[in-house]
């Protein structure tokens, strides 16, 4: 999830679980140790393309940093609170804070870092470095306000409320929105897989089975994205929960595999593509010089209806020669050229998504 729904998280959980020993303080001790797993990033300045997408999500999210990390900054966080320094409470607090409570309350704050993340389409490596998988379940938007909103609003008040117990509840309240929405969002995108399922098979199409995601779309969860693996390519449809009937027209992308040069195939910036998009892969620009491949998973944006897929704005994008130096082996020297998602120059906007949200079929 992006950063201020990270921070407003472990600062709502940082409050809940040590409203009695910290106070206020205890949302801003959330918002760092909210925020310190994304801080993986400080480390791609030494990094090369390939290694920055195995790194990120990776370790820093792993469960096992989740016990060290909390291992490690709870005897820190006794230490600071247990005598009056600038980071302590102007009054003795009700209750010390011992180490178990900062051993439970920092665990819970990664580890909710780490859940929302396997909610969204990225992908988060639970068991790095043992295994590289990327757990996604889809089911939120990397970016949903309506998520975020509850937290932000209950720290606010949590900040601003003179008494305890309002501030407890302002948090508590803020956490316990939050998590009836993703509650919602499971059981929304459970009538969408429905839904989708029942198409395809309406319509006789066979997908290679466990090849097939139901996502939500940028901001919402009404509208959702099914991506089904087929012989050559993926259907890709769209539906609301506010369309008219359960009717989707699922578009063809073809996987063109076949246009990309064995030793590309062979490569490993070519290797680290297929394991990050879970092969859910496809080329959808092809030049006398370079083949485009695209990671279907994240969406797209589109600049209008009737637009080939070539055309469409592809947020995780990647460019390949067509005819590598090496044109038999695998050409391990080629670099990872991430294809820039330019929306302005093609047009594409959220115009259109608004209006598929609403049950608007005129675009797609």
């Amino acid at each position: 999830m992006d950063s201020l729904t990270q921070a407003a998280l472990g600062a709502a959980v940082a409050h809940a679980c040590w409203h009695r020993q910290l106070g206020r303080r205890a949302l801003a001790w959330g918002l760092l140790f909210g925020t310190l797993p994304d801080l993986d990033i400080l480390a791609y300045p030494w990094l090369d393309p390939i290694q920055r997408l195995v790194w990120h999500r990776g370790e820093s999210h792993a469960l096992w940093a989740m016990l060290l990390g909390a291992a490690l900054f709870a005897p820190l966080l006794v230490r600071i609170h247990k005598n009056p320094t600038l980071l302590s409470p102007p009054h003795p607090p009700r209750e010390p804070l011992t180490g178990r409570a900062a051993f439970v309350g920092l665990w819970l704050i990664f580890a909710s870092h780490a859940l929302i993340d396997v909610f969204t389409v990225y992908g988060t490596q639970l068991l790095a470095p043992f295994s590289r998988h990327g757990f996604a379940l889809n089911n939120l938007f990397i970016i949903d306000p309506l998520y975020t909103a509850p937290l932000v609003f209950g720290c606010l008040l949590a900040a601003a409320l003179r008494t305890a117990r309002a501030r407890q509840l302002a948090t508590v309240g803020g956490l316990a929105l939050s998590t009836a929405y993703v509650a919602w969002s499971f059981v929304a995108q459970a009538r969408a897989a429905s839904v989708f399922a029942a198409e395809l098979a309406r319509q006789g199409h066979i997908v290679e089975p466990g090849r097939a995601i139901t996502s939500a779309t940028p901001l919402n969860t009404v509208l959702w994205r099914h991506l089904a693996e087929v012989e050559g390519g993926f259907l890709l449809g769209y539906w609301s929960w506010l369309d008219a009937d359960t009717r989707v027209r699922f578009e063809f992308i073809p996987r063109a595999a076949d246009t990309l040069a064995p030793a590309v195939r062979a490569s490993r910036a070519f290797a680290t593509v297929e394991w990050f998009s879970q092969g859910f892969w496809a080329v959808i620009e092809q030049t006398n010089g370079e083949r485009r491949v695209a990671d279907l998973r994240f969406g797209e944006m589109r600049p209008g209806p009737g637009q080939p897929p070539a055309r469409w704005v592809w947020p995780f994008a990647w460019t390949f020669p067509a005819a590598p130096a090496d044109a038999t082996g695998a050409d391990n020297t080629l670099p990872l050229v991430q294809a820039p998602a330019d929306f302005a120059a093609r047009g594409a906007g959220f115009g259109d998504v608004w209006r598929r949200i609403q049950g608007d079929r005129t675009a797609w």
